[in-house]
């Protein structure tokens, strides 16, 4: 079997999204930007930055039909692994590990040489591939949800950025709104950032379902006040938690576990 692999092609993004899509429980599938109804398009938009892109899409090829692809994002000193699924017909087929093998291809061609990528705890087999590749585990993030507290009154003055902070009256900046907006209404995901006088959170937004918010170890204390604003901007959401703590629940038991993920890395020689 002879397969090619070279930049994903645009017309095979959405080929490319339902594999992705059929490797993961519905339930997880919702908490990623991969659910959201623009990720096709943001890959798009992607492949049109060719070779100077960030995200990097490789497919794997048998003739001109797509059989597996990975998702690359080059960060400082490392390459980062986004996803990478291969159809159920050829994964017996080493496809997969020729797509890791493009990868750190890719990495020592940029003179990278870190190799990073999460897996779900769940996923077992893909776990011990990834350390018979080579691969070691360097920590856990614990994915939690819960509702925003309905019983809060939102209370905070929230306004747009360019105010002074130091206006007593002023409890909270948001900064990249307008940009979090356009970026939401084209991709269906966004980011910005709430500061106040003592920290700045980033706060993600994943379709219309989650506020998405990686927490610092010891960082969590219910929420309040950050949760004023929060309802503030929409009351419909929940809350999607990420943090390294397994016993978060015990601080806020209106927590649930909703998955928990394995960061991996990878030195090149």
């Amino acid at each position: 079997m002879s397969v090619q692999f070279r930049p994903l092609h645009e017309d095979d993004i959405h080929h490319a999204c339902r594999l992705l899509k059929s490797n993961l429980p519905e339930h997880v599938y919702n908490q990623t930007i991969f659910a959201c109804t623009g990720y096709p398009a943001y890959l798009q938009a992607a492949c049109k930055c060719g070779v100077h892109s960030a995200t990097l899409l490789i497919g794997a090829y048998l003739g001109e039909v797509l059989i597996g692809f990975a998702e690359w994002r080059r960060m400082e000193q490392m390459l980062v692994l986004n996803n990478l699924n291969v159809d159920a017909a050829f994964r017996k087929d080493g496809i997969g590990g020729m797509l890791m093998a493009y990868g750190e291809k890719l990495a020592k061609r940029d003179d990278i040489k870190k190799l990073v990528l999460d897996v779900f705890s769940w996923n077992e087999q893909a776990h011990a591939w990834y350390l018979r590749l080579g691969f070691v585990e360097e920590g856990r993030t614990y994915w939690y949800v819960r509702d925003l507290d309905r019983s809060l009154t939102a209370s905070a003055d929230v306004i747009a950025a360019g105010a002074d902070i130091d206006d007593e009256e002023v409890t909270y900046i948001i900064d990249e709104y307008p940009m979090a907006e356009a970026h939401h209404l084209k991709y269906g995901f966004s980011s910005f950032r709430i500061r106040t006088k003592q920290k700045t959170s980033v706060v993600g937004r994943l379709g219309e379902q989650y506020f998405r918010i990686q927490l610092q170890r010891g960082e969590w204390d219910g929420g309040y006040p950050l949760t004023d604003v929060l309802l503030e901007l929409d009351r419909e959401r929940k809350l999607l938690l990420l943090s390294s703590d397994a016993f978060l629940r015990e601080r806020d038991p209106a927590l649930s576990l909703s998955t928990e993920s394995i960061r991996m890395i990878k030195i090149l020689d």
